[in-house]
């Protein structure tokens, strides 16, 4: 009885040893998983650091970035609006023919007078705001046939109440073709010029010049795109009444105050 007693107490014991050891395996198991899971948790959020050899760290005065304002998801950027870039197209590669032989241009203002002066090439952007009868048409014709018999390249465009260019040529075409802008030679079927701006003057280009032709950038939009600025025009022009009423308003009772 006693050997039983004691084979029995052994078997028990080594049960307990085979299921204790397999209970340890498991959890350390389970600790080197719950481990490799807290890794992967943390990696997100954990940053390279950065290599101060190659470019300083900022700390805590790191400037924020600087994004272009957005109009319509299109970025505005600084460079003045060029009709003529849009036929570029922007995935492919343009063919460059073989480029031709510059001439250099005399720097040197002492060596130029009047008999020479008309070598000089320049160019300038102008815009002038007022009311243009017609859509601008009329306004459109007499601009582009004054630049147009000055031998002027370049392009226009012309609105009901703006117009906008930008042309190059001599020195002397362009010195007519300014004096033409701000001494406002518009007829009255034409319209009425408030005033003119000018911008990018500039002389002493090498030929040939960015353009070859003189053109007119004309309204392509769609109906109902103009449709919704004509509407967002009209509603300025009623808040403009509307706070002309109200000065105008104001004033009269100030005046009817001040009299009584």
């Amino acid at each position: 009885r006693d050997r039983d007693r004691d084979r029995d107490r052994d078997r028990n014991t080594d049960r307990v040893r085979d299921t204790v050891g397999r209970v340890s395996d498991t959890d350390a198991f389970r600790m080197v998983l719950w481990d490799k899971v807290q890794i992967v948790k943390r990696l997100p959020s954990n940053t390279r650091k950065p290599d101060t050899r190659w470019r300083p760290e900022p700390g805590l005065f790191r400037s924020p970035k600087i994004f272009p304002a957005m109009r319509k998801g299109r970025p505005l950027l600084t460079d003045d609006w060029n009709p003529s870039h849009k036929f570029i197209p922007r995935s492919f590669r343009l063919y460059k023919g073989v480029e031709a032989p510059k001439i250099p241009v005399d720097k040197d203002s002492s060596n130029y007078h009047e008999d020479n002066l008309h070598v000089l090439l320049g160019k300038f952007q102008f815009e002038a705001k007022g009311q243009f009868h017609d859509k601008g048409e009329p306004a459109e014709k007499e601009i582009f046939q004054a630049a147009f018999d000055l031998h002027l390249v370049g392009w226009l465009k012309v609105r009901s109440d703006f117009v906008l260019g930008h042309v190059q040529g001599d020195t002397f075409a362009l010195s007519y073709f300014r004096k033409y802008l701000e001494e406002k030679h518009l007829s009255r079927e034409a319209g009425d010029i408030d005033w003119v701006r000018l911008w990018n003057v500039n002389t002493g280009l090498q030929a040939p010049l960015e353009y070859k032709i003189l053109f007119c950038e004309k309204d392509k939009r769609r109906y109902k795109n103009k449709k919704v600025h004509i509407l967002a025009q009209l509603e300025k022009d009623r808040i403009r009444e509307f706070q002309e009423k109200a000065s105008h308003k104001a004033l009269n009772e100030a005046e009817e105050t001040y009299n009584a």
